[in-house]
């Protein structure tokens, strides 16, 4: 009777989900604020593959050990974990749970993993009839590619179409980097764009060009610029020749 009762002491509470970002090699906190636990707590990845993810005072053997961070030192109320190295496996539902004062408690955060890259694409001024598109792209993480499309079809190399790609990765920063060229003598009406995909995980793009212009500039002055400019010495080349003429005539 007594065992009885006392598992109906036990109340389960469950709190509302929470979705957040993480980036592929960065670090995620999956927040878990818990009253004064008495049991310790655990998080757990539920899914798509439930697996230990943390345990108070015990050691995992899995993909997770040395890559989890706790902040209970700082506060005993906060359950909170530092997920590190994130990897396209990770995405998915996790759960933090702990017990107080015969309550057991469960929050569920999920995580959304994704691939974070700079990217800049540019034109060149157009050569013999060729219309070149260059895109340059960096992120941290290698399993991604770049994709040409045109008015949302994907491009290929064709005999109008000629699509070429080079990749190095930096030693100092440990940034991937990875370029695409299309050159093509069609005129489209409307202009390609890139895009890059990853394995596994969705992409997160931002522009990367360094303040400079989306397209390339021709290096060449204009006409109208050039004439202008000459126009500005006008005055000082007829002052200059005055003086030579006054002075061959003393």
């Amino acid at each position: 009777m007594r065992t009885f009762l006392g598992v109906l002491m036990v109340v389960i509470v469950s709190g509302d989900d929470t979705s957040i970002r993480g980036f592929l090699e960065d670090g995620v906190l999956l927040p878990c604020n818990c009253s004064e636990f008495d049991k310790g707590f655990n998080w757990q990845m539920e899914e798509p593959n439930p697996m230990p993810m943390f345990s108070f005072n015990k050691t995992l053997l899995n993909r997770y050990k040395g890559r989890t961070k706790t902040f209970l030192s700082e506060n005993r109320y906060n359950c909170s974990v530092l997920l590190t190295n994130i990897t396209a496996e990770d995405q998915g539902k996790y759960k933090c749970s702990f017990h107080s004062q015969h309550v057991y408690t469960t929050f569920y955060v999920y995580l959304n993993v994704s691939a974070s890259y700079s990217l800049c694409q540019t034109e060149e001024s157009p050569s013999g009839g060729v219309k070149v598109f260059r895109c340059d792209v960096s992120g941290r993480y290698r399993e991604s590619w770049i994709q040409w499309t045109l008015d949302g079809q994907p491009l290929i190399n064709s005999t109008t179409t000629n699509i070429t790609h080079t990749n190095y990765t930096d030693a100092v920063t440990g940034l991937y980097h990875f370029n695409s060229t299309l050159s093509t003598k069609l005129d489209w009406t409307s202009e390609p764009t890139c895009d890059v995909k990853a394995k596994n995980t969705s992409t997160t793009l931002k522009p990367g060009c360094g303040g400079r212009p989306g397209r390339s500039q021709d290096p060449r002055p204009q006409p109208v610029v050039w004439i202008r400019s000459c126009i500005k010495f006008i005055p000082i080349v007829s002052v200059l020749g005055l003086s030579l003429l006054l002075f061959s005539q003393r």
